[in-house]
Order: structure tokens, then sequence, then C-alpha cells
């Protein structure tokens, strides 16, 4: 209560050193609360990763169309450990693929390790293996396609520059 009930005071003014102390308390209690709740979110918030995904299990679709509307989805690696991450995704002919910058990525890793994946889209989660597409051949429509739904550079061609692209099928 030291500070609060100093500077609280209608009638008093605070000095700078207690004004300062006030500051370093609020700082840290905002840090706890954001931790905390992030601790208590198991999906992924925009670049930090998460746990394990929750949801509902949902039907493998027909075809992933209803996906070109969606910027963002969810992926959850090692089922062992879960680990998910926020991921662009597109669909080609009834088929999602999934891409990585580079192999270095924690989730791609895990992929290399056990391909057994969960993907999240909205509060439905569907069960798949991620499989690696080698890079010579990558249908070039995949490349197009995130070209065209993620307004790309077409020049900028990240598959050319070590990017992966993984096939997301079944389970």
């Amino acid at each position: 209560m030291g500070y609060l009930s100093t500077c609280a005071a209608a009638d008093t003014s605070c000095s700078a050193e207690e004004l300062s102390g006030l500051r370093a308390a609020l700082r840290r209690g905002l840090m706890a609360l954001g931790v905390l709740c992030l601790g208590a979110c198991s999906s992924p918030m925009g670049p930090i990763a998460g746990g394990k995904l929750a949801g509902d299990t949902a039907d493998w679709p027909e075809d992933w169309k209803f996906t070109d509307s969606i910027e963002n989805v969810l992926l959850e690696t090692d089922p062992s450990d879960p680990y998910s991450v926020t991921i662009w995704c597109v669909s080609v002919e009834d088929r999602l693929y999934i891409a990585a910058a580079s192999g270095q990525s924690r989730w791609v890793r895990n992929i290399d390790g056990n391909n057994a994946v969960i993907l999240g889209i909205q509060q439905w989660l569907y069960p798949a293996f991620a499989v690696r597409i080698p890079t010579a051949e990558i249908p070039a429509a995949v490349s197009d396609a995130y070209v065209v739904k993620y307004d790309r550079d077409p020049d900028d061609n990240f598959i050319e520059e070590g990017g992966i692209i993984f096939e997301l099928i079944e389970r």
C-alpha cells in the first residue's frame, strides 16, 4: 500500500521517486499478467508458438477451397510434446499445402522426426500427415497459389531459395 496510499491521496502529489516505484510495480504486475495469459493459452498467438491445440475433430473435407478465404491456420506438431504455430496454407486441386521458408524452423524439424500433425482451422481440428514434397516435384500451381493468396512478388520465389512445401494428407 506504500505507493498507492502515498500517491492516491487527492491532496498530495507524488515525488519522482514514488512515481518511478509505482511505474516499476505496475510494469512487474503487467508482465506477470501477460505471462499468466500466455501460459493459459494452448494455441499459438501470432508469431508466438503454442502447445496442444484445442477444438473439435472434423471430418476430412472433400476439398480445401474454403481455406482460400482464411489467411492463417494453426499447425500442431510433435504429438509427444505438442508444439503449434500459425502458418499459411493454399489449396490446389482439392489438396492442401503448407510452406516453410527453411528447414530451420522447429515445427519443420518436428515433422522431420514425426510427420503426424494436427491442422487447426477456426474451432476445427484435422489430424493429418505432413508429406514433404521434393523441390523438383512441387507443382507450379502451388507456388502460384501462394503468390495470389498472399500477394507475394512472383519474382521472389521462396521455394527456389530453400523453402519447403508439405502436402497435408488425411490421417
